[in-house]
């Protein structure tokens, strides 16, 4: 009897599958250039459900984690409840990956290792993934972080190998995934996947909800048991009831065997990606705790004894396009949801109630007195750690007492007593005025520069006015510098050249424009989303020395230490000094305490320090004192590698971020003041 080829007749899955890698590849590669940075957590059902045990358990979101992870993440819980293991046979591009290796083995002909299902090796392996599904769940739920990010060989290749990474678990999991999935069939699904953990347990969701309604009830009754020690039993029921039941009664969906047309020839179990044992089963319906009711069985039995169906008296089945519409539904069904409405990243409160030493609660604020205000467009505001920066500025002021931040629109919900503040005093406290160098002006042959002021609206974050001067920057004007100062309306000084003529007219087209065409490292832009409102121009000009302006503009950096000042004082100094217009760009000074925390691990080596120097040029200056010289500190600045201590037993090693091409000079430290 020929082979029926599985490809062909089970098109629809191979279509969804291999889409739905394809589509990853080229988005993440960015062949389809996007409007927005890709990220390659955005949909990931196993960060969502992270993030919403962290919820649970903290009442905080993980990292950037939004609701649409955490509904992707329910919509994975709900079809393997109601249904089967769709995501595993028909959308996961690890599953897509682990299917690949098999067939590059078969048309290889090379022989696999087959590990007997119930066999001792099998139930051993099989531990693995729910000691891993602890391990990761336990760690974000205490640390606000995706751990899972570590070790996911899926986010380390899509982000080749830059995201936030360990790169020794990430190797041995790639290495992993691809050796023991070329030789064991769905080695990685099978045995270490911690989504393919909780996928297996909630095939068995009467025994994981009785579980559940069990913590709930010994919590009202007084006993309030710690949430790692419920993580540990879901993890705990899910591996014995993997082992040791092995067919959960309960899904919708099922393989379904008709016994009398069934020849048992034994097909259906080679082109199985589990091996599970269909020609044996016998009582209609293939409800195996591994099946994901891929259709594969289905498509290669050659008597049509098998279909994909609701129970077995069922005469129709939802094979070939059936299942993948379902499976394609549940990630829409995800999508929707979770475009629909966003939890807090943070939800807090301080200052209301206190508990006293008798464990009596006092109450210091009348919450019926609080009022809200609401600030969009916080774009710092962008994950579990900047909303914490921001709740730490918040606690600092009198008169607020709570703030909520959603990360997905940059929004803040803040709690404030009116009789003690209010929103436009919130807003000043908040709000750091900055500025922006736009170009800069050779101060030879400009003495001076000037001045206009403009009022704007909706410019709450600091990075809004480095927006602005890009786009100022784009227009080809001779503008030098953006300064901001809070008022309301917003206070923003342009730094211009005199001779430069510009009017209301023509600032309200460039601050009100929708979008900025952001360059970005490597070439190329990418667009921003701009919602500044223009409010006027006032009257008047003013004037500055471009040498002033430039000192304003500049952002320098100091670092010395205070035991080897003391050390090195009354002996010979010198510094080191690298000079370099492009010193004074952003990047730079964000790696300056890299750079001063790898040279202080050296002996001689006093200060390090980023300044313009007395031709307004910016330069970096090492100063030290024997037995440190002039060539080893060059050797350092350009070594591939620097050496980082982040805590006194964590020290790691980095590519230098920055690199150094032109030798400096060195002189005596007194002959110039730091």
């Amino acid at each position: 009897m020929a082979k029926k080829s599985t490809i062909i007749s089970n098109w629809a899955k191979y279509l969804l599958q291999w889409g739905v890698l394809a589509a990853l590849v080229i988005f993440l590669t960015g062949i389809i250039p996007s409007k927005e940075p890709v990220d390659p957590e955005a949909y990931c059902p196993v960060g969502g459900l992270q993030a919403l045990t962290t919820w649970l358990a903290s009442g905080s979101l993980p990292c950037s984690m939004t609701t649409m992870q955490i509904m992707m993440g329910i919509a994975l819980a709900a079809s393997v409840v109601l249904l089967s293991k769709l995501f595993c046979g028909y959308i996961c591009p690890l599953g897509t990956v682990q299917d690949l290796l098999t067939k590059l083995r078969n048309s290889l002909g090379i022989k696999g290792i087959e590990i007997r299902q119930g066999s001792f090796a099998d139930s051993a392996l099989r531990l693995v993934k729910y000691i891993l599904l602890f391990w990761i769940f336990y760690m974000t739920a205490t640390a606000s972080e995706l751990f899972c990010k570590n070790l996911d060989p899926y986010y380390a290749v899509a982000t080749g190998f830059k995201g936030e990474i360990t790169l020794w678990m990430s190797i041995v999991t790639i290495c992993l995934l691809v050796i023991g999935g070329f030789f064991i069939k769905m080695f990685w699904c099978k045995y270490l996947c911690p989504l393919g953990a909780i996928s297996n347990s909630l095939k068995f969701w009467i025994w994981i909800a009785g579980l559940f309604l069990l913590y709930y009830v010994l919590g009202l009754v007084g006993l309030n048991i710690p949430w790692w020690i419920l993580l540990g039993a879901f993890c705990l029921a899910g591996y014995l009831l993997e082992i040791l039941n092995r067919r959960p009664k309960y899904q919708i969906i099922n393989v379904i065997k008709d016994e009398n047309l069934c020849t048992h020839c034994g097909i259906c179990n080679k082109k199985c990606p589990y091996s599970i044992d269909i020609k044996s089963l016998d009582d209609g319906r293939i409800n195996q705790v591994d099946c994901t009711a891929c259709g594969e069985c289905v498509a290669a039995c050659p008597t049509e004894a098998l279909r994909i169906g609701i129970c077995k008296k069922s005469k129709s089945g939802f094979w070939k396009v059936g299942t993948a519409v379902v499976a394609a539904v549940f990630v829409a069904l995800g999508i929707w949801a979770g475009s629909k409405f966003e939890l807090p990243t943070i939800d807090v409160t301080w200052g209301i109630e206190e508990t006293l030493e008798d464990g009596t609660v006092r109450t210091l604020v009348d919450p019926s007195s609080l009022a809200t205000m609401k600030m969009e467009g916080l774009r710092s505001v962008k994950c579990y750690g900047s909303s914490m920066a921001f709740k730490a500025r918040l606690e600092k002021i009198p008169g607020i007492h709570g703030v909520k931040t959603y990360v997905g629109s940059h929004t803040v919900v803040i709690t404030y007593d009116p009789s003690k503040i209010t929103p436009e005093q919130i807003q000043e406290r908040i709000y750091v005025p900055s500025n922006f160098r736009i170009n800069t002006p050779d101060h030879n042959a400009l003495d001076s520069l000037k001045i206009v002021t403009i009022r704007t609206e909706k410019m709450y974050d600091k990075l809004d006015l480095n927006y602005l001067g890009l786009q100022f920057r784009q227009t080809g004007k001779k503008l030098y510098g953006l300064e901001s100062e809070f008022a309301c309306p917003l206070i923003v000084r342009v730094y211009m050249d005199p001779s430069e003529e510009v009017d209301e007219k023509w600032f309200k087209e460039i601050v009100e424009k929708d979008e900025l065409d952001m360059p970005v490292h490597g070439g190329g832009s990418k667009p921003i989303e701009m919602d500044i409102e223009f409010v006027g121009m006032e009257d008047g000009v003013s004037y500055i020395k471009t040498t002033d302006f430039l000192e304003k503009m500049f952002s320098g950096f100091k670092a010395e230490f205070k035991s080897r000042v003391e050390e090195y004082e009354g002996k010979p100094q010198f510094v080191y000094e690298l000079v370099n217009p492009d010193y004074e760009k952003p990047i730079i000074r964000r790696y300056m305490p890299y750079l001063s925390n790898h040279l202080s691990k050296h002996e001689g080596i006093i200060g390090i320090y980023l300044v313009l120097n007395k031709d307004y040029i910016p330069a970096i200056r090492i100063r030290y004192a024997a037995p440190m010289t002039a060539e080893k500190v060059w050797e350092l600045m350009t070594m591939p590698q620097w050496t980082i201590t982040y805590k006194k037993d964590d020290v790691r090693t980095m590519d230098a971020p920055i690199g150094f091409e032109k030798e400096g000079v060195e002189y005596p430290y007194e002959t110039q003041a730091q």
